[in-house]
């Protein structure tokens, strides 16, 4: 007995380290976590909780200890003492490692994975006084290159992704820019980035040599309020982007609107008021020094200024103008001072079951032009988020809905208009009616300059309605295993309407008005079916994710000119014209891909990404419609090891990581494999033709971009340090263009793939630090910074090829060429020029055939580093933030936009004065000498204006944003029954460090509105 009994206490000790433990693991709103590491301390027993945040571990010591970690969570210990169950919560570190982040078909954190994907928070877009998204991204994330066009409101922006893969496809011209595919809230954003505007205007001057804005126009970007979006993710690299397959080969860029949250209903109202204005503008020349400008020109052409009608000395301004009067028309056409209005509503909340968020919103922008223009927009919103009790259903429908109309100036005059004389007598009689003779001189264009107010009664107009709906259906078949769809639509509708009545034209030659008419309208539709299993065994956690995608684009747009308007009250009605004219387009575009990606994470130091598509595009030919792209990616949590924990303490957080993919691109426009028929202008003998509109080519197939990407993060001090570089190399092959072909052919091009290879390094490097954080101070940087390189590998049969003199091997695909300076002729007063030889000439040959001649290869326009700094305090209940965003590059100056030869019956900027030349023997003239005529100084000065000269630096700092913003204490507004009242100023570029010549670095556009700034004061209460 004594010996059963000592075997029995023997035992004990055995049953208690061999038992089954099992317990779960929840956050601190007692949802489950996944992929939490348990193990026993001291041992290498080990498991990971599965979706549901549960685990079971058979213990292997006597007095066994579980130990709770993940990379993002806080680390517990807790002894079993016996207990067969045990449930404890676990905190997330606080840091920017673990902030959700929005992927392709889910979400992560920076922590755990392994692509390039950068964040800009709400918190960073309410901190910006902007009525366009896309103005909130400007030099906040690397990679991404966000330039304004316009300062104008409406005005779009170009967005391109670590720079230029393909070659222009239209063979010469306007070079499109690479556009990342948009998707908002899962639904591709239907007009995408173009312009939606049909007609030309003040906001959409065009590419000509004095308004000098190629990809100005109206943004669709504009209908959407900064107000609801939660966050936008940039996607750059393979692993991020190769899932999209084709549309993702430019990178992504995801825009989340907010949702509810649970907890009671929550009312928040905003409201803030402000004003912009021009910061900086090359002072113009007053009354006296453009009259000796005059006065010097007729002198150094032998002419005597007269008031002789057809004479080539006439001169209205020297010999009839009021010389003593001046006005300062830079001042009064683009020196006004714009308003800005914005208020919005949101009231949200909701059970653990069921949230909801219902928003509204409106925003007025007027223009600093004079008269009434303004952009006003109206917005609204809504989402509803449900989850069934026994959590296997979920029902997200998100919608939101926008009415944007914009009214400004259908004429590009009025942006050129502070060119005009300074003593250009009134414009306007004592009635207010355009004056159109003074003293004999036609003020009609002819003679004169013409009349500037009638840029005030040439109209324009656009109003678009954008709707973007989805709703998302998931349920979860069995453990693990999820079915979800996807289901979106978005449209976006666009009416314009232009004209010229009558009003605005000389009567002395009897006008009739005409007006335009236009509509756009565009459609996209989206079918995503996915299957998702996610599963944990011991220490790792896997996923697998399938689906597909069907969708649909379809553009329609309609143009209707009416002429012959007798009376300008009918100008709004296309039948009081008596005659008409219409065309109209339509396009269908039809996408569809099944794709696949596999996840894995190993002890939450490996990870391993797997991505896989395949897609199909109604833009290729038979045999040619489908293309296969995927990616593969790996990260190593280093930080994680133990060796690195024992003997690197102050190193709290270090990953590498690395991927390689192909995307492709299908972007070549519609039907072009087959031959397509349209109905002439003309009819003949009252009959309509056709005529074919292309040159059929069914063999050209997808082009594709081969990403490479290495990534080191590190995180020092609790991660109070957090630093990032990256190293990436796109490189894009088989380029879809349009070849240019000779015009005996019967078209001036062809599309087919092109054999150039395309590339694109750089550097991407980003700071996050926490300098102080005191109770009742803290002071926070954030900073990036990119450094891009472009260049042309390959191009064979270059030499011989329609693009011979339009790129070179080894340089950037946006190397400039151009004739090289040699200053000007002291004798004579003339630019004057290199030759191939190096030799001075004044007679330089342009490219002709296949050869350069006498051009040069100038440089480019690339950025060779751009970025941004943000500067945060917090000082008990005040906030502020600095963010400056900075790019080193070179540019086009003022002197590549001049309205006229100088001498000419145009104003000019002053600081032509100091450097023009003054006579024989001037060597120290930067510019040729004034002239009246046009004749081998206007031949010259066209040369000059292809040449070196007219580029010079356009880097610059600017204090992009500062923001300051006051928390009313609680206690102060308990009687008020409200929860918090904030109020706040903003401004929006403040001020902008350059040596630049000329209005603005970012716009480069001398005759344009460059970026406003902008000071708003507003308040934001929340009940």
């Amino acid at each position: 007995m004594k010996h059963l009994y000592m075997l029995f206490i023997a035992f004990i000790p055995v049953t208690g380290f061999c038992q089954m433990v099992t317990g779960t693991v929840k956050d601190g709103n007692q949802k489950p976590l996944e992929g939490i590491t348990v193990t026993e301390k001291g041992t290498h027993n080990g498991t990971v909780t599965d979706d549901k945040g549960q685990f079971i571990i058979k213990i292997a010591t006597a007095k066994p200890i579980l130990l709770f970690t993940a990379a993002n969570m806080g680390k517990y210990e807790i002894p079993v003492n016996g207990k067969k169950e045990i449930i404890i919560t676990l905190y997330p570190k606080l840091n920017s490692l673990d902030e959700v982040q929005v992927i392709a078909y889910g979400t992560s954190t920076q922590r755990n994975t392994v692509g390039s994907i950068t964040k800009v928070t709400s918190s960073e877009i309410d901190q910006q006084p902007v009525s366009n998204p896309l103005a909130a991204l400007e030099g906040r994330v690397p990679g991404l290159i966000v330039t304004a066009t316009s300062g104008m409101p409406g005005a779009s922006f170009t967005v391109q992704v670590r720079g230029q893969n393909t070659l222009n496809p239209n063979g010469g011209g306007l070079s499109p820019i690479d556009q990342p595919l948009f998707i908002i809230d899962g639904v591709p954003f239907a007009p995408q980035n173009t312009n939606v505007n049909q007609f030309s205007s003040a906001i959409s001057p065009g590419a000509g040599h004095v308004y000098g804005n190629p990809y100005g126009g109206v943004s669709p970007f504009n209908s959407i309020n900064p107000a609801d979006i939660e966050s936008i993710e940039v996607l750059r690299d393979a692993d991020a982007t190769a899932i999209y397959g084709s549309r993702g080969g430019n990178g992504v860029i995801l825009i989340t609107t907010k949702k509810g949250k649970i907890g009671k209903t929550n009312l928040v109202v905003g409201f803030d008021d402000g004003v912009s204005v021009v910061g900086h503008l090359m002072p113009m020349m007053n009354t006296q020094q453009y009259l000796q400008m005059r006065r010097e020109a007729f002198a150094n052409d032998g002419l005597t200024p007269n008031n002789i009608l057809y004479d080539p000395a006439y001169a209205p301004d020297l010999t009839v103008f009021d010389q003593a009067r001046y006005t300062n028309w830079q001042k009064y056409f683009i020196g006004n001072t714009s308003h800005h209005i914005n208020t919005n509503e949101a009231i949200s909340g909701g059970t653990a079951n069921t949230q909801f968020r219902i928003a509204g919103g409106f925003n007025r922008d007027t223009y600093i032009f004079p008269g009434d223009y303004a952009d006003n927009r109206a917005s609204f919103s809504s989402n509803i988020h449900h989850v069934s009790d026994d959590k296997k259903f979920t029902l997200d429908f998100t919608t939101t809905y926008s009415y944007d109309k914009n009214n400004t100036s259908g004429s590009q005059n009025l942006l050129t208009g502070y060119s005009l004389e300074p003593n250009y007598p009134s414009p306007i009689d004592n009635n207010g009616n355009l004056v159109w003779n003074y003293k004999g001189v036609p003020l009609d264009g002819s003679y004169a300059s013409q009349n500037p107010y009638t840029s005030f009664k040439t109209a324009y107009s656009y109003s678009n309605t954008s709707l973007n709906a989805n709703l998302l259906m998931g349920y979860e078949i069995i453990r693990g295993l999820t079915f979800r769809t996807s289901l979106g639509y978005g449209t976006f509708e666009n009416n314009e309407f232009s004209s010229t009545p009558i009003d605005s034209q000389n009567p002395s030659y009897n006008p009739t008005a005409t007006a335009q008419f236009g509509t756009s309208d565009a459609k996209t539709w989206i079918i995503e079916p996915q299957l998702e299993y996610k599963s944990t065994f011991k220490k790792v956690s896997y996923s697998f994710l399938a689906g597909g995608t069907f969708q649909q684009s379809s553009l329609n747009t309609t143009q209707v000119e009416g002429f012959g308007y007798i009376n300008d009250d009918l100008i709004n009605s296309i039948s009081g014209s008596s005659t008409q004219t219409a065309s109209d387009g339509s396009t269908d575009y039809k996408y569809t891909a099944g794709f696949a990606r596999f996840n894995l994470k190993w002890d939450s130091k490996y990870i391993i990404d797997i991505n896989g598509r395949r897609d199909g595009s109604s833009r290729f030919g038979p045999g040619k419609q489908f293309g296969n792209f995927g990616s593969a990616a790996a990260g190593w949590l280093f930080s994680e090891e133990n060796f690195i924990k024992n003997h690197i303490p102050f190193l709290s957080y270090g990953k590498l990581r690395g991927s390689y993919g192909v995307t492709g691109s299908d972007g070549i426009g519609d039907y072009n494999y087959i031959s397509r028929f349209a109905p002439t202008a003309y009819s003949y003998a009252g009959t309509l033709g056709y005529l074919p509109q292309n040159l059929a080519n069914s063999q050209f197939s997808w082009a594709t971009t081969k990403k490479l990407e290495f990534g080191l993060e590190l995180g020092f001090l609790q991660d109070r340090f957090l630093f990032t570089s990256d190293w990436f190399r796109n490189r894009t092959g088989n380029q879809l263009i349009n070849y240019l072909l000779p015009s005996q052919t019967g078209f001036g091009s062809v599309v087919e793939n092109s054999p150039a290879l395309v590339q694109n390094t750089g550097w991407e490097f980003t700071l996050l630090a926490k300098i102080l954080a005191s109770k009742d101070f803290s002071w926070n940087i954030s900073f990036n910074a990119t450094i891009p390189q472009n260049k042309l590998l390959a191009f064979p049969g270059l030499a011989s090829s329609s693009y011979s003199t339009t790129y070179i091997v080894g340089q950037s695909i946006n190397e400039i060429t151009g004739l090289k300076s040699a200053g000007v002729n002291p004798a004579t007063g003339l630019f004057q020029f290199y030759d191939a030889n190096g030799k001075i000439t004044s007679t330089p040959q342009i490219p002709s055939g296949n050869n350069f001649n006498d051009y040069y290869n100038i440089g480019n326009r690339d950025p060779k580093v751009y970025g941004g700094l943000q500067n945060s305090f917090n000082y008990k209940n005040f906030q502020l933030g600095i963010f400056m965003e900075f790019k080193k590059q070179m540019g086009i100056n003022y002197l590549g936009q001049l309205n006229g030869t100088p001498g000419w019956e145009f104003n000019q900027p002053a600081a032509i004065i100091a450097a023009h030349w003054t006579g024989p023997g001037d060597n120290n003239a930067t510019l040729q000498k004034y002239v009246s005529q046009y004749g081998e100084a206007a031949i010259e000065q066209a040369n000059f204006e292809r040449s070196n000269g007219i580029y010079s630096d356009a880097s610059y700092i600017r204090v992009k944003t500062v923001s300051l913003s006051y928390l009313i204490p609680s206690n102060s507004l308990k009687k008020l029954s409200v929860k918090s009242l904030r109020i706040y100023v903003n401004a929006q570029n403040l001020f902008t460090i350059t040596d630049y010549k000329g209005n603005d670095p970012e716009t480069q556009n001398f005759y344009g509105v460059p970026p406003l700034k902008t000071i708003t004061c507003g308040l934001q209460l929340n009940l």
